[in-house]
């Protein structure tokens, strides 16, 4: 088995090679699932609800390949919750013992030795956990007075229930399962799309969010297809569950897109691709499929997805394009859910691949041919392989990088010590160095120190760094705080794009907002800047654009040019950093100096949109060794510049 996900990995390693055309190659179903399953395993908190969503859909994939070993593995990480190694927590006491895996485990394989952690897991949750006006299972946040419920519980309760129930030979479990699921459509569909709301009561009380969210709706997806393909045909209501099941299915099939994909905010095609939802519902088509509760004409619709999926899907295992923790945002609007940026390798990426592919494999599909080309919007090839990158980290940064430098900036739970400072990890290699040095610094191992690649040498505090702006007014600088959201658009080899919103900005007598886009390619040590300063009132403004200085550096000021440029001794590098601002000549009004950062000032009008460059080289890496060198590169740059 695990020959054959190397081969898997390899033969992605050779068909990303291709750079035009449609892919032929197929790959197989259950290695695709294996691949993910492993990245998952060794990236996420297993004992959280992804953790244990990715822990179901290990069971399944354990199941499918029929290996003893693959088999007692799964078991094996199972025991761990009630041994300690594996901490369950979060809303629901399922998470406890495992989540729904375990007790689909015991009843599908007869496993020895989780059989009483899954129904005390069962008894104490039956018993304990808290419930909504109409006996839904919630969790026990849930403010009193707002009857809140979300499509998310059905995921926790349903499965687990169904399994316990099935063990136990207890009816009333296996009742509570089927009317959690049922309660929780009929109270949050959408009359008009078919679809799911996702929650009830965040905004007003008996008030619906407004959104089609695409992981909501696999949430549903999931509860249902658990019934269609494990609820006795003699239950009372399993003739409600199966209707239920070809209308939702129905609906959703109608917003796929053209490679069978849905979008964040499912009604609005203009949103981005989200996989972990698409996942979900992939894996409850295919069961309705499979158990023929809907019509066979939709399998097209199940291999179209699965095709399109495999862009989304790395080589070693990585999962791109999915939201991040969501519950009925802001107002619940399909615009608050849109907003929501998506991350690579969310802990909520990785179990819905393992199950979705699992399950074609069970259907008999073993082959899938990529509609587009496997892994085309995921980080491919070597550790070692230069490439552009942007991630978040620690939930508090963005930081993005490409085969030169480095950069990241702050989001709002550091806002005691930075604003809207973009901070410059310089790099002397031209491989990836972000996910290491984040990795080595949650070992202890702080990324302020060179160990061959470079480091954070930066100090920004609460100055502008690389490139960050402020409203200049009465000769005072006014910095935006750090950012409030962000949203990574593209995240390709040669290319990154990614949003910034600054709401938070205190300037005596005006509000302002800056909505910032940030694109960086290969062989450049400079990113584009475009940005909007948000306002009420249409007005010119002046804008300042700096960068942080030690006090020592030489500074270079060319109006003509468009330039401020600094290049810096570094005391406790023992070496040099130029930094640059590059603006259209036609808006600059002049430079000033403020809190000790050099400024480039511009003159914008509200609303409108502008464009600056900016950017840094060490002297540490290979392109720069002397102010000369970073010069030159700055008159370079500015020749093959276009604003």
């Amino acid at each position: 088995m695990y020959l054959s996900r190397l081969i898997f990995i390899l033969s992605i390693f050779l068909i990303t090679t291709i750079s035009t055309g449609q892919s032929v190659q197929e790959f197989n179903t259950i290695d695709i699932a294996g691949s993910v399953l492993e990245k998952g395993l060794s990236e996420i908190d297993l004992g959280y609800y992804p953790g244990t969503l990715l822990l179901h859909g290990m069971a399944e994939f354990a199941v499918c390949s029929n290996s003893p070993i693959e088999l007692q593995r799964t078991v094996d990480l199972f025991k761990l919750f009630r041994t300690g190694g594996i901490k369950g927590h979060g809303s629901f006491i399922s998470y406890q013992y495992g989540g729904s895996g375990t007790p689909y485990l015991v009843w599908k394989k007869n496993v020895n030795g989780l059989k009483k952690q899954a129904l005390e897991g069962a008894s104490e949750m039956y018993a304990v956990q808290k419930r909504s006006s109409e006996g839904i299972l919630v969790p026990p946040w849930v403010k009193e007075g707002m009857d809140q419920i979300f499509i998310d519980v059905a995921f926790a309760v349903t499965p687990y229930m169904l399994y316990a129930g099935f063990l136990e030979g207890n009816k009333d479990y296996i009742d509570l399962a089927v009317d959690e699921t049922l309660k929780l459509f009929y109270i949050l569909k959408d009359d008009k799309t078919g679809l799911l709301h996702q929650g009830r009561g965040f905004r007003k009380k008996g008030e619906l969010s407004e959104d089609n969210w695409t992981r909501g709706n696999g949430w549903g997806a999931f509860a249902l297809a658990i019934l269609i393909r494990d609820l006795p045909k003699s239950h009372p209501r399993r003739g409600e569950v199966d209707e239920l099941a070809k209308q939702f299915f129905s609906s959703v099939v109608k917003y796929q897109d053209s490679n069978g994909l849905w979008h964040q905010e499912m009604t609005d095609a203009t949103s981005y691709v989200e996989t972990s939802g698409g996942g979900l519902m992939l894996y409850g088509l295919g069961i309705a499929l499979d158990n023929k509760v809907i019509d066979q004409k939709y399998r097209y619709n199940f291999i179209q997805g699965l095709r399109g999926y495999t862009s989304y899907i790395g080589p070693d295992g990585s999962v791109s394009n999915t939201c991040s923790g969501c519950l009925c945002p802001g107002n619940g609007t399909k615009e608050d859910y849109i907003k929501k940026p998506w991350i690579y390798n969310d802990p909520h990426a990785f179990g819905p691949v393992v199950l979705a592919f699992t399950q074609a494999s069970k259907m008999g599909i073993d082959e899938i041919t990529p509609s587009k080309k496997m892994g085309l919007y995921t980080i491919s090839g070597s550790p070692k392989k230069p490439r552009a990158y942007v991630r978040s980290a620690r939930n508090i940064d963005v930081a993005w990088e490409n085969d030169r430098i480095a950069f990241r900036v702050f989001g709002p739970t550091v806002r005691d010590k930075v604003k809207n400072s973009i901070d410059i990890w310089s790099k002397s290699v031209n491989y990836p160095i972000l996910d290491k040095w984040y990795r080595l610094n949650e070992e202890g191992k702080d990324y302020h120190k060179n160990r061959g690649e470079g480091g954070d040498f930066y100090t920004t505090g609460k100055n502008v760094g690389c490139g960050g702006i402020a409203l200049w007014k009465d000769g005072k600088a006014y910095q935006p705080e750090s950012y409030d959201k962000f949203r990574i658009i593209q995240n390709q080899d040669d290319h990154i794009v990614f949003d910034l919103e600054y709401n938070t900005w205190n300037v005596p007598g005006i509000a302002l907002q800056e909505y910032k886009t940030i694109e960086m390619g290969m062989g450049t040590n400079l990113f584009k800047v475009t940005s909007t300063i948000k306002s009420e009132h249409e007005e010119e403004i002046t804008i300042a654009i700096g960068l942080s200085a030690s006090g020592k550096q030489k500074t270079t000021k060319n109006m003509k040019k468009g330039v401020l440029s600094l290049w810096e001794k570094l005391d406790h590098l023992n070496g040099s950093l130029g930094t640059a601002v590059i603006v259209d000549p036609k808006i600059i009004k002049g430079f000033a100096n403020y809190n000790g950062d050099e400024y480039v000032l511009v003159k914008v009008r509200t609303n409108v949109p502008f464009n600056y460059y900016s950017g840094a080289g060490w002297d540490g890496s290979p392109q720069f060794k002397t102010d000369q060198d970073w010069d030159k590169y700055i008159e370079q740059e500015i020749r093959g510049i276009e604003f």
